[in-house]
């Protein structure tokens, strides 16, 4: 879900070109639910190999990251591991959104009702996951294994200067410190609309947080007060506060005395909720993030002899990234 600042937030368009030779952390689990929901059969179905296994993700997967390092960007994955406790309300009412769904799919009548249900029941297991990452593998492209929240990593290197910026739809990554967030980062300049089988126009963007903090007049601790008042992942936000009021009242009073003010709708103590954005979990990264060698016969292996793909198509998009021997890296 994430935090709803694009109201007060503002972001410059920039071609794809820009990021050209930098670092982009991406949240692996915000773009493989992306493919889950719109990479679909015209009946609603994922996508399957042979043998029935989902390969909806790994499509998504593979052809966007070609895409990302013929464009000589340096990708780096982040997985999601345990989520906080804060976030069960979340996690329960997206399920009670699935089991509102499977319903709803039972008494479709068209086959696009139906597959518009189908697509809120998507779901990430370790199947999924372990196949992603064994993908990524191949393609020489580094992922690290978050000890929690995925965009609280990624925002993290991109504080430390690990990485230009942190790729993520979500807002949430400025609150956990990310110095830049980039928004749309698709080649293709569409992006599916979820549920609707149609596609819009869109282009890469790049949200700086300390210019936008200026502009605001305020600073990373009072945003994530800000965002409280809102709603996030973690509370439910104050009745009739939205973001132009919030940044009105974070202005005028201290955290303290907004806490004690306001029923800020959280299952738990909100201080604690703050002091999480303020140092989440994370992991100490000291590996080198630059992508590494293309592994190019266990990749066709892997995705046209065990998954059925496209042996003339996942040849073609390898022969984009100029590979003359069995293995090779983009970056020397």
């Amino acid at each position: 879900m994430g935090v709803k600042l694009n109201s007060l937030f503002e972001s410059k368009k920039i071609k794809i070109a820009e990021l050209s030779g930098k670092a982009i952390a991406i949240d692996a689990f915000n773009w493989i639910f992306q493919f889950l929901t719109t990479i679909r059969m015209a009946d609603g179905s994922y996508l399957t190999d042979s043998k029935g296994r989902v390969t909806t993700h790994l499509n998504g997967l593979f052809y966007r990251s070609v895409s990302l390092l013929e464009n000589r960007i340096k990708p780096v994955f982040v997985f999601d591991g345990k989520a906080p406790k804060f976030k069960k309300e979340t996690l329960l009412e997206r399920e009670r959104t699935k089991e509102e769904a499977m319903e709803k799919m039972k008494h479709a009548v068209t086959l696009e009702e139906k597959a518009m249900y189908m697509r809120r029941l998507a779901r990430i297991d370790d199947y999924i996951i372990d196949s992603s990452k064994e993908l990524l593998s191949y393609l020489g492209i580094p992922y690290i294994q978050a000890p929690a929240e995925g965009e609280a990593q990624a925002a993290v290197l991109s504080q430390q200067g690990k990485v230009f910026a942190a790729a993520s739809q979500d807002y949430d990554t400025l609150l956990f410190g990310a110095k830049r967030v980039v928004r749309n980062l698709n080649i293709t300049n569409k992006k599916k609309v979820s549920g609707k089988g149609i596609t819009t126009a869109v282009s890469p963007e790049v949200i700086d947080a300390n210019y936008n903090l200026n502009k605001l007049g305020i600073s990373r601790e009072q945003l994530i007060i800000l965002s409280l008042f809102v709603g996030t992942d973690y509370n439910r936000g104050v009745d009739g506060i939205g973001p132009k009021k919030a940044l009105k009242l974070v202005k005028e009073k201290n955290r303290e005395e907004l806490f004690n003010a306001y029923d800020f709708r959280a299952d738990y103590d909100i201080n604690e909720i703050y002091n999480y954005f303020i140092s989440p979990n994370t992991v100490d990264v000291d590996k080198d993030l630059s992508p590494g060698k293309i592994e190019k016969d266990k990749l066709i292996r892997f995705l046209c002899d065990e998954h059925s793909f496209s042996r003339e198509r996942v040849t073609q998009y390898l022969e984009k990234l100029k590979i003359e021997d069995n293995s090779l890296s983009l970056y020397g």
